[in-house]
């Protein structure tokens, strides 16, 4: 278990981390400064980039949110584990 959700941690930071490059371009060709061209050929060009940056940053935010959401419940887990466990063995040893 901890190795899966070190493997989301990293799958998802790395697909954030390639999502930022389509990502800012998009946002300059919304601008309007990507390239010398008109406004229209700029908006095209960053709704084009939009659609190849939106699909890794969400898978990206998917990933980082199971990963963390694993890591909170197996914090959780371990923590209550230690207790329960001491109350077990005063019980029987009774």
């Amino acid at each position: 278990m901890r190795h899966l959700k070190t493997i989301s941690l990293a799958l998802g930071m790395i697909s954030l981390l390639i999502s930022l490059l389509p990502l800012g371009f998009a946002a300059l060709g919304f601008l309007g400064i990507l390239a010398d061209i008109g406004p229209g050929e700029n908006r095209k060009m960053g709704i084009q980039l939009l659609t190849w940056g939106l699909p890794p940053f969400i898978g990206g935010i998917v990933l980082c949110a199971l990963g963390l959401l694993a890591h909170v419940t197996n914090h959780r887990h371990t923590h209550k584990a230690p207790s329960t466990a001491s109350n077990n063995r005063s019980t029987q040893d009774l």
